[in-house]
């Protein structure tokens, strides 16, 4: 089959993140036969014209749309991305009637029931594309509904979604890497400014997929499934090695967080250095797995850059999100970084369940301690004013019983929690600003300096509404579709499997 791979992620902020999942499957695709070609609207000015220029040189029979993120994740700065597929699917069968339209990538499988009545896709394919794209195109090739394919979902004629839960599993011997070719060229040569220096666009690899940990708020069990799902360490070692030998100059291991478990990702770094691999490359740590021989085979390797997900640095904040580190692993895996020269950055939640005063305040204090203002380029905190709320998680169910939502919403606009002991509180905002404003090294809002927490709260809920109002016109009333209870609660944990 003719398939044309539309990516609609255009975010820069940052940096510029390669579409490693479309191009992985972009590539199986082609090496199954299939007659591909791939479309990056990261640099485009006019999507419109691109579009139809692709689609009418092309002609597809399939115009797969990948969605990276559904929405900023940021309850201060409300912004929908999905609002492009929904067009690249207009524009794509306005060029070619008939064309058949399916969406898959992570944002997608985290609503998909939302975004298939959203977007009037076909298709959709949730969980692991790479086991699922191939079967996919295949039944579709002649003319049969994919009922059996695992991940997909579509309408059917009495107006009801078939779907078929996602087998998380893969075969990684079986999984082509993603072929360089595929990406937009111009990924290579842009560079982005950090706080003290510029940069390419890092090349990316994953090691594994999935997480161990059970944190309430993640639904990364619905894009990864629950359990992990590694790679040989040869075969990563070779990968590296192969994006090095052609010249990138920069790598980014992109696994939701590469050191755990600690044993494989130490693995992988000992086979680094037995192979002399040594290359800039960054991460995202969790605090509660860092060794001193962690941090000096990260070293070694030519780390230069880790994020952590900290999320609180108060104890009953972070056992409340079920995190497997407290404070004390917090201040010490980022002094083991800090003096390795590693730079670290803290991601951090404000309005976490159960945060009040003296939560807010203590995490506040330690942050002041290891992020400290001044001219300290190497350290950074990275603030988010509550949680994104999302189906099947714990965090659902909380939002559900304080009354935060009622369980009827579409989330193709998102909804977040926010503790009512610190949202309610106008004094505890005012702080909050205060503290934010008086350390340059700490990020919570670009406005803040103009505009009051307080003031900016009302309007971005104001925003958020209005943003809805538009998007809700497109979809139909809830279909009696129930989520089947294996997307709905993550399995529990084996008692041999790590914390």
């Amino acid at each position: 089959m003719k398939v044309l791979f539309i990516s609609v992620n255009k975010l820069k902020s940052f940096r510029p993140v390669l579409p490693i999942g479309m191009v992985t499957i972009a590539t199986q695709a082609r090496a199954a036969g299939h007659d591909v070609r791939t479309l990056d609207l990261m640099w485009e000015e006019e999507d419109e014209d691109v579009v139809r220029a692709a689609v009418a040189d092309f002609r597809p029979q399939v115009v797969g749309i990948s969605i990276r993120n559904v929405d900023s994740q940021s309850m201060l700065e409300p912004v929908i991305y999905t609002p492009l597929a929904r067009e690249v699917a207009d524009w794509s069968r306005s060029e070619l009637p008939g064309v058949t339209v399916l969406l898959g990538g992570p944002g997608f499988s985290t609503v998909p029931d939302d975004l298939m009545d959203f977007v009037q896709a076909d298709y959709g394919i949730t969980g692991f594309a790479e086991e699922s794209m191939n079967p996919l195109l295949e039944h579709l090739a002649r003319g049969e509904e994919p009922e059996g394919v695992p991940g997909v979902i579509y309408l059917r004629g009495d107006g009801t979604f078939h779907r078929r839960d996602p087998v998380f599993k893969i075969d990684y011997r079986k999984a082509a890497r993603p072929d360089p070719a595929l990406y937009d060229q111009r990924y290579f040569s842009y560079s982005y400014e950090t706080h003290d220096r510029s940069l390419k666009v890092p090349a990316t690899i994953q090691t594994k997929k999935g997480c161990v940990l059970e944190c309430v708020f993640c639904s990364n069990f619905l894009v990864d499934g629950t359990g992990v799902k590694f790679d040989e360490v040869s075969r990563v070692a070779d990968e590296v090695e192969r994006l090095r030998d052609e010249g990138l100059e920069v790598l980014e291991i992109v696994d939701g967080v590469f050191n755990l478990p600690l044993n494989y990702s130490l693995e992988v770094l000992r086979e680094f250095v037995r192979r002399g691999i040594e290359m800039p490359w960054s991460c995202m740590v969790n605090p509660g797995n860092v060794t001193p021989e962690l941090v000096d085979l990260m070293v070694r390797t030519g780390c230069y850059y880790v994020e952590f997900g900290t999320d609180s640095a108060c104890d009953r904040i972070l056992r409340g999100l079920k995190k497997n580190f407290r404070q004390r692993q917090i201040i010490e895996s980022h002094k083991m970084f800090e003096q390795a020269g590693i730079r670290v950055e803290h991601c951090l939640f404000i309005g976490s369940p159960g945060d009040d005063r003296d939560s807010v305040r203590e995490t506040f204090d330690v942050m002041s301690e290891l992020v400290p203002p001044g001219d300290h380029p190497e350290v950074h905190a990275f603030w988010t004013l509550g949680l994104r709320v999302c189906r099947g998680t714990s965090l659902h169910a909380t939002a559900l019983a304080e009354g935060m939502i009622t369980g009827a919403e579409r989330f193709i606009v998102p909804k977040y929690y926010v503790s009512r002991a610190v949202i309610d509180d106008d004094s505890m905002l005012d702080e909050i600003q205060e503290r934010v404003l008086a350390n340059d090294n700490w990020y919570l809002w670009w406005g803040l300096t103009s505009i009051s927490l307080r003031e900016r709260i009302k309007m971005a809920r104001s925003e958020a509404e209005r943003i809805e109002a538009e998007l809700m016109a497109h979809l139909p009333p809830p279909r009696p579709a129930p989520v089947p209870l294996s997307l709905t609660m993550p399995r529990p944990r084996t008692a041999g499997e790590a914390r």
